[in-house]
């Protein structure tokens, strides 16, 4: 009888304590889970630049972007931040114009207004059309030329900055229609001249989808394309927007202000129509191409994807990828030596296709 009762007791025991380990795995499951979501800041990059470190230490914690539900907010945001990063130290034309000797004057081609963009010291006779960043939206006004006063000094070319029309008063295909007919306006007054086209973010997104038009209109294709750290599918369907999630400090996720600004950019476009989304174009007689990117770039795999799709086509095309890197770190972290390194070997690249 006691053995009896024995046995019992501990049968019972054994499944008391099963229970208990059940149920502190679960505990611990939940809890694992919840930190495994919590978004926990990566140490910065051992590899980059010190000028890329801080910059990541600095802007770890992003807040978060509301998005516009009318016309007026996305207009109000637009004036918002791009009055914000006209503010911004050392940012003004004049400024940029006396640090990197580069003489501006402001003008416009058949009603599109352009920055024309002379460098102290010229390497070569071609010139380039460069288009800003800023998701096709921000960074109109004088911001369009910041980028392209650093390209003709650091290249030591001549430079027109196109200061495209945006949304949502003028979405799509308001922007690549303006930079067609400057082109179109450049080639037709000086065809045997050497053109590249380009800039960084929706800078290389527009460069790439303007070629796409270009090729559609039979326009003369450009000498070459410079594409830093590009958009080339709005449909999200690249692999670093998942991985890369709360990693770039620049840009948002894809999932919210990302989407609602591909949108509103599109108008009644679909957004896998190839001049939004270029990387679904045809890229046969593309130009040569320099693409940059880096592997803390949301857009990481929308370049290596663009740098696929060329060399598929039989393209020459080089994918520069900076260990560390996030988003246009090349341009926004200061003069750092990844700053340095793309437009030195952007100089070469341009310099070396306008040779031949």
């Amino acid at each position: 009888m006691e053995v009896k009762l024995s046995v019992e007791h501990r049968n019972r025991t054994m499944i008391l304590v099963s229970i208990m380990l059940i149920f502190l795995g679960i505990i611990l499951g939940f809890f694992a889970s919840a930190l495994l979501k919590k978004e926990i800041p990566l140490p910065p990059p051992l590899a980059a630049s010190q000028e890329i470190r801080n910059f990541i230490l600095q802007n770890q914690i992003k807040p978060p972007l509301e998005i516009p539900t009318t016309d007026e907010g996305w207009i109000v945001l637009r004036e918002q931040v791009n009055k914000a990063r006209a503010a911004a130290e050392g940012s003004s034309l004049e400024e940029l114009s006396s640090r990197f000797f580069v003489a501006v004057e402001r003008d416009e081609i058949l009603g599109v207004p352009i920055f024309r963009l002379t460098p102290e010291s010229v390497n070569t006779d071609g010139l380039f059309i460069h288009l800003h960043g800023g998701g096709r939206f921000f960074g109109g006004g004088d911001l369009a030329a910041q980028e392209g006063i650093i390209i003709a000094s650091k290249v030591g070319i001549q430079v027109i900055s196109v200061d495209y029309r945006v949304p949502p008063e003028n979405p799509h295909p308001a922007a690549i229609e303006d930079i067609a007919l400057v082109y179109k306006t450049l080639i037709d007054r000086e065809p045997y001249r050497k053109y590249a086209i380009g800039g960084t973010s929706a800078g290389g997104e527009l460069a790439v989808a303007s070629i796409h038009y270009f090729k559609q209109m039979n326009y003369p294709i450009p000498d070459a394309l410079y594409a830093g750290t590009p958009r080339t599918d709005a449909t999200n369907m690249s692999d670093s927007l998942n991985v890369l999630k709360h990693i770039d400090p620049v840009l948002p996720t894809f999932d919210g202000f990302f989407d609602a600004l591909a949108r509103l950019n599109a108008g009644k476009t679909e957004l896998d129509d190839p001049l939004i989304s270029p990387i679904f174009g045809e890229f046969d007689m593309f130009p040569p191409a320099y693409l940059v990117t880096g592997t803390r770039d949301l857009l990481l795999s929308d370049t290596v994807r663009l740098h696929r799709k060329l060399r598929e086509a039989g393209i020459e095309a080089s994918l520069n990828v900076y260990d560390g890197m996030f988003h246009g770190g090349y341009l926004i972290a200061g003069e750092s030596p990844e700053f340095h390194n793309v437009h030195n070997e952007l100089r070469e690249f341009l310099v070396k296709q306008f040779a031949n």
